[in-house]
């Protein structure tokens, strides 16, 4: 892509204390939703050029105006195979949906809500238009899908997770991350449910990215990557309970899951990998473990999670970033190399943007909030398909990981259905 300038001028306004919920979408135009977060929202519309390769170097932003604490420049998605990480090796079984393994845009129009203060910040973009104006994936009408396959029934998952354990048994890996998609004819509007999904799971990194060929929507639980004034910081998830049906119970799957030594296990391995991973982009001495672990209640289920910190070492790009820490270890395993070797020989389907990363960055990388891409759910024009999955380690019961995943599904599922 050649050098872009881009002017960029922003207007702030009161919208009153903690105002505003789900913002009016368009439904003819690209646009891209970030959403879920407590304190912002972030809708970006009207695409001028897009980016499918981790260089930034193109674009030279020109700032005026009531600039706002976050500059979200681009706003895209990162698959799981994209070769900035590890390059997904598998042959799948089942031909995946044409998305591109990383695309970050630059749009004309962004308003971002800040709830906390009551502001709403607008800016406006000029620079080159290097892409045809197309309208959007979205159709009108009712929404309604049904289900077309599984990749795995309860049967053959059990039979992977046993051979991921005596894989265990021999010392060749500590954990994977193992994980089934499915795939939904669907008609109607995908605003009807990326909506019922906002309503059922308000989840902190949830996402909605509209295209001309291809539509992201999810209530994602997990920040993968959050850059703030030099700091860098991951949240890893591991280990999963339903929630309880009436308070006493939910309170007795808490302590449960928290005294769990498998799912504490899980979360202790990972979030070592994560600290490994982070020195690789991290000043070394900076990289802290800050909480381990913490209990996050969500709709349908509860998890534990950690904070892993640092402080990002300069110079760095884009290309460095994916490199040392993508994708992410709670996806994946340890050891990652092997973790995901193992997942390409298992898996029936490639993840395409399942798994990667989600979310928008500043073109200096001075900010970057990225969530990852589960309990999400990306589509074409006639077929939408989901991931999930969940952590094998030698404690894992077989006959229960699929159970797992279905507790994780079932706000999608509900909502689909």
């Amino acid at each position: 892509m050649r050098p872009m300038d881009v002017s960029e001028v922003w207007a702030c306004r009161p919208i009153g204390y903690r105002a505003t919920g789900m913002p009016e979408l368009p439904s003819a135009t690209p646009f891209a939703l970030l959403h879920g977060d407590r304190r912002w929202i972030v809708l970006a519309e009207d695409p001028l050029a897009r980016l499918e390769e981790a260089d930034l170097s193109c674009f030279r932003f020109h700032r005026s105006g009531s600039i706002p604490p976050l500059r979200p420049d681009l706003v895209g998605f990162v698959g799981y195979g994209h070769p900035g990480g590890l390059r997904d090796p598998r042959k799948p079984s089942r031909e995946p949906l044409a998305l591109p393994e990383l695309r970050l845009v630059l749009y004309a129009r962004v308003r971002i809500w800040d709830r906390d203060r009551g502001l709403l910040y607008e800016g406006r973009r000029e620079a080159p238009r290097e892409i045809e104006a197309r309208p959007s994936l979205l159709r009108s009408g009712p929404f309604r899908a049904r289900r077309i396959w599984d990749s795995d029934s309860p049967e053959t998952y059990r039979r992977k997770v046993e051979r991921i354990r005596s894989e265990i048994a021999r010392g060749n890996v500590y954990q994977v991350d193992l994980t089934r998609q499915e795939a939904w004819a669907y008609e109607g509007s995908l605003l009807e449910l990326a909506g019922r999904l906002a309503a059922a799971d308000p989840a902190p990194c949830s996402a909605l990215i509209v295209e001309p060929d291809f539509a992201i929507c999810g209530a994602s639980p997990e920040s993968f990557l959050r850059l703030r004034s030099g700091r860098l910081t991951t949240r890893p998830i591991k280990g999963t309970a339903p929630r309880g049906e009436r308070p006493a119970a939910d309170r007795v799957a808490a302590a449960w899951l928290r005294a769990s030594p498998k799912n504490r296990s899980e979360l202790a391995m990972i979030v070592d990998l994560m600290r490994n991973d982070l020195t690789r982009v991290c000043e070394i001495p900076s990289v802290r473990v800050t909480t381990f672990p913490r209990l996050d209640r969500h709709a349908h289920v509860m998890h534990l999670s950690a904070v892993v910190a640092g402080r990002l070492r300069r110079p760095i790009g884009l290309p460095d970033l994916l490199e040392g820490v993508f994708p992410g270890g709670s996806v994946t395993g340890c050891p990652k190399l092997a973790a995901v070797d193992l997942i390409a020989e298992l898996e029936e389907a490639a993840r395409g943007p399942y798994t990667g990363a989600v979310g928008w960055l500043s073109h200096d990388l001075s900010q970057l909030d990225l969530g990852m891409v589960i309990r999400t759910a990306w589509a074409d024009a006639h077929e939408l398909r989901f991931g999930v999955g969940g952590g094998v380690v030698w404690d894992s019961n077989p006959a229960e990981e699929y159970v797992e995943t279905q507790h994780k599904a079932a706000s999608l599922v509900r909502c689909l259905g």
